[in-house]
């Protein structure tokens, strides 16, 4: 006959009834049996469907039985952070595997902000201690990058930046054709036409030509504009010491050679300054004209330069931009447009 022992409850230390001839005794009563099997709950693995046997206190419940999580550890390897050397596990057949670990990259995320492009609207990821954050994307910079142009006065060459560029293409204006200086310089030839009006009993008119085999430098020709006889010649020189320079316009009769008179940079105002050209004579080296740029109409103004005496006469100057000629006074001036000075 088969013959019965007994041994402990391995939780409650009860006593169970088993037979010798039982190969793997019971290890619990029935009574913690039942009370044991409350706590858990089944659950199938999320990759084969396989039952598993979950603890319902458990914080952080399996999702995938262990021949699975076997198979799936050799998917995946271990790769520090690029910053703070966190291991992450990054699987073998990611194209691309990440650099940071979360935490890195939620707090660099709060390091940029998002700015649209100035031209085209595309997103731009900005740093918020960048000094010079862009203004345009890179695709847009790389359309209108920066251009090296010649300039029509003087010939040198000058650059045009993306955003001069794209300013002109809202606006609709044409890109520019003259060097900074060149338009700082028109001022002061300016101001020395609207003098040499006051010289001449007749309306004059001037072009920009450019001397020199490499055409570096240019000359203000001015002519009667009625007869197109050349009277004077207007040009630019650096004068002043080595660390201190102004560029000044010096207007010479054409006949004579005689230097006529200096026109160089001026202010007019207290609080709130204007440029001005003021001119002066050549030989006694008093101040006689003053010249600005004014808005000269009512629907469409334009800007002008207004010449007066400084001796407090009534009377003024003006001179204009007007378009190329045509026909022969065209092939003439080779089409270029003129500035016309004459009394208003």
């Amino acid at each position: 006959m088969p013959k019965w022992y007994t041994v402990s409850c391995q939780e409650c230390g009860g006593d169970i009834h088993a037979l010798e001839e039982w190969g793997d005794p019971p290890r619990f009563c029935k009574t913690c049996k039942e009370r044991n099997a409350a706590r858990y709950y089944d659950k199938p693995c999320e990759e084969c469907g396989t039952t598993m046997r979950v603890g319902i206190d458990w914080e952080h419940p399996p999702r995938f039985c262990k021949t699975c999580k076997e198979r799936n550890a050799a998917r995946y390897y271990d790769k520090p952070c690029e910053e703070c050397g966190t291991t992450m596990r990054v699987g073998i057949d990611w194209e691309h595997p990440p650099r940071f670990c979360k935490a890195c990259k939620e707090r660099n995320a709060a390091k940029f902000y998002d700015k649209p492009c100035k031209e085209c609207g595309t997103t731009m990821r900005v740093g918020v201690d960048w000094e010079h954050p862009p203004s345009f994307c890179k695709s847009c910079k790389q359309t209108y990058a920066p251009k090296q142009v010649d300039c029509s006065q003087c010939g040198k060459a000058f650059s045009i930046s993306t955003g001069l560029q794209l300013k002109c293409k809202k606006n609709g204006w044409d890109l520019p054709r003259r060097c900074t200086q060149c338009k700082d310089d028109a001022l002061l030839i300016k101001g020395a036409i609207g003098a040499l009006r006051d010289k001449f009993p007749f309306a004059l008119e001037t072009t920009i030509e450019k001397r020199g085999i490499i055409f570096s430098d240019k000359v203000a020709v001015v002519r009667n504009r009625r007869t197109g006889e050349v009277v004077a010649e207007v040009t630019m020189n650096d004068e002043g010491f080595l660390f201190w320079q102004e560029r000044v316009a010096v207007a010479a009769d054409k006949e004579t050679g005689e230097k006529i008179s200096k026109t160089r940079d001026g202010k007019a105002g207290f609080i709130f300054t204007e440029r001005t050209a003021d001119t002066y004579d050549a030989k006694s080296g008093e101040r006689t004209h003053r010249t600005k740029r004014v808005e000269k109409g009512i629907i469409f103004p334009k800007v002008v330069a207004e010449t007066k005496k400084t001796d407090g006469s009534s009377g003024k100057t003006v001179t204009r931009t007007v378009p190329p000629k045509r026909g022969f006074l065209s092939w003439l001036f080779g089409g270029r447009s003129s500035d016309v000075t004459d009394k208003e």
